[in-house]
């Protein structure tokens, strides 16, 4: 929850640093930027037009037309609300998350007035003493940003400063020209409206109080459920006026700019005075519901998820990107950490525990190392599932769940149903291939990319990538990702074959009733005897008599270990 009090942290006096070299100015008991043409004290910006032209449209960049169009839609926010206010005295809080010049907002509160009825104030004058302020902010800011909107006799007096707190999940990440309601989206936060307004009833001469939690995943209402009711006791109740689907209506829209599944709060309050037929509902407060932190072992994965999930939404929406087609441009990489972040995030892991407890197990649990651990399996799986994954869970990013036709939904079923039943069958050739190549890549591409140009035979190819635990063993290690890390090793030719003749005298004697014990006892004797050419030149002259023996110590304690 955005308590006022979360920005007030910093004592009067005090400058506080913001991104990007701009200083905070305390103002009472609060922290504001304050650039001194557009603030006529510190923390302070007076609402009067100045005719001042937009900076974030001067600097050529190639994000500046979407910036502009952030600031605009941010002004026009704060003005819908304002504009309804007329009493001398009303305060209006609003809390913007700002990120890369996309506006974000995070909460909305309007504080009870009775004071006299002001002048009229003109939208021009409101929003063109804003403008520049907001045009420098979301070039120069990434954080939180509290205004706070005080009504005068003539004119609205602002307020503005840092609000500390952790970045939220539904932050935008991008800024977007497109600044609409999608037709869908209105007409479903139209017919929610609709159902909450009768709801919302006074008795006669009192005042009452409701709340109502919506759910939102990115930019679509996906259900709503009424909140505690309070009321003081008076006579019959009298419903709301027709006023407050507006009201409601208004209130809610900038809310479902946004990025995940969310739940928002929004308060109302209502009165009856006099002899009026109908009560009148104003919204006292929105906010968007901090959610509990995540756990640590996927803290990183949704970080990065969200990420990638922020560019989907943004191609999607903004360059208008078909699903079908963005689904091409995918990595194995992002397909794992799309579906790992998609089901933890969303809690869509719940649906598929019963079904495939394995695989949910390592997604959910494994953080990391799980999302590496489920990228083994989609190259395992080979093209065909790859491809399939890919599609629906790129359709799952951009149009949510339910958009999951029910073929499309036993697809997925089935799909991870074959991974879970494939964790303990030995692997077929084609996999096993599919596998190394993998391996390989990850060894010099991204795990060793300083030892490619090193770890070279004679003819100038690249040393061999060892499984410490063997391919055809990964059957016996369901959880373990046979292609992390930790189980992948260069080796120079002649330390290769030394291992494979240990490994071939294992299975003459072994044969298929190798045992995950035995093969950790064979992992072991391998660190033992060709630990010293693990990701090291191998040097003829100086290795051939040290291999010789080392490869006739390992092959004993082979036979050995299999006589046991």
């Amino acid at each position: 929850m955005i308590r006022r009090q979360c920005w007030r942290a910093v004592a009067a006096g005090l400058a506080v640093l913001l991104a990007q070299g701009c200083a905070t100015v305390p103002h009472a008991d609060r922290s504001g930027l304050s650039p001194p043409d557009l603030a006529s004290s510190p923390g302070e910006a007076m609402l009067v037009s100045t005719h001042r032209s937009n900076s974030s449209l001067e600097d050529g960049s190639e994000d500046a037309e979407a910036r502009h169009a952030e600031v605009e839609w941010a002004l026009a926010r704060m003005w819908e609300v304002a504009s309804a206010e007329a009493q001398v005295g009303t305060v209006l809080e609003f809390t913007f998350w700002v990120d890369g010049g996309a506006f974000t907002l995070l909460s909305q509160r309007r504080g009870a007035a009775r004071g006299e009825t002001g002048q009229l104030v003109g939208a021009e004058a409101f929003t063109e003493g804003l403008r520049g302020l907001l045009a420098l902010l979301a070039k120069t800011r990434t954080g939180a940003l509290a205004f706070t909107l005080h009504r005068e006799q003539s004119r609205w007096r602002v307020e503005y400063g840092a609000a500390f707190m952790e970045e939220p999940p539904e932050a935008m990440k991008h800024p977007a020209l497109r600044m609409g309601t999608t037709a869908g989206t209105l007409l479903t936060v139209q017919a929610m409206t609709e159902q909450v307004v009768p709801l919302l009833q006074v008795p006669t001469g009192a005042s009452a109080l409701m709340m109502v939690e919506l759910s939102l995943e990115d930019d679509r209402l996906t259900g709503w459920n009424p909140g505690p009711y309070q009321a003081e006791s008076g006579g019959r109740a009298r419903a709301a006026d027709e006023r407050a689907v507006e009201a409601l209506t208004r209130a809610v829209l900038p809310f479902t700019r946004g990025l995940g599944p969310r739940t928002v709060r929004v308060e109302l309050s209502g009165t009856h005075e006099g002899a009026s037929a109908t009560s009148h509902w104003r919204v006292a407060r929105t906010e968007t519901v901090r959610p509990a932190p995540p756990d640590e072992a996927v803290e990183d994965v949704l970080r990065e998820y969200r990420l990638l999930h922020a560019e989907l939404f943004h191609r999607y929406r903004e360059e208008m990107v078909d699903s079908v087609k963005l689904a091409g441009t995918f990595t194995l990489e992002q397909v794992a950490l799309c579906v790992i972040g998609g089901l933890v995030g969303k809690g869509l892991h719940i649906a598929f525990e019963t079904l495939v407890p394995s695989v949910m197990r390592m997604v959910t649990r494994g953080g990391v190392a799980g999302m590496r651990w489920f990228r083994t399996q989609l190259v395992r799986a080979g093209r065909k599932d790859q491809e399939l994954l890919r599609r629906l869970f790129v359709r799952v990013e951009t149009e949510g769940f339910d958009s999951l036709s029910t073929a499309e939904r036993n697809e997925l079923t089935e799909l991870l149903r074959r991974m879970e039943q494939s964790l303990t069958v030995k692997l077929d050739k084609k996999a096993k291939d599919a596998l190394r190549t993998k391996a390989k890549d990850d060894f010099y591409d991204v795990l060793h990319p300083e030892l490619g140009a090193v770890l070279r035979g004679p003819r100038g190819e690249q040393y061999d990538v060892h499984h410490l635990i063997p391919l055809e063993y990964a059957h016996l290690f369901p959880e373990l990702d046979i292609n992390a890390a930790a189980n992948l090793k260069a080796l120079g030719k002649p330390a290769h074959e030394g291992i494979n003749k240990m490994w071939n005298l294992f299975r003459i004697k072994a044969g298929d009733t190798a045992n995950p014990e035995e093969v950790k006892k064979m992992v072991a004797i391998t660190e033992r005897h060709f630990g010293r050419w693990f990701n090291k030149v191998y040097e003829p002259g100086q290795s051939d008599a040290l291999l010789e023996k080392a490869t006739a110590a390992a092959l004993n304690d082979v036979r050995a270990l299999v006589a046991r």
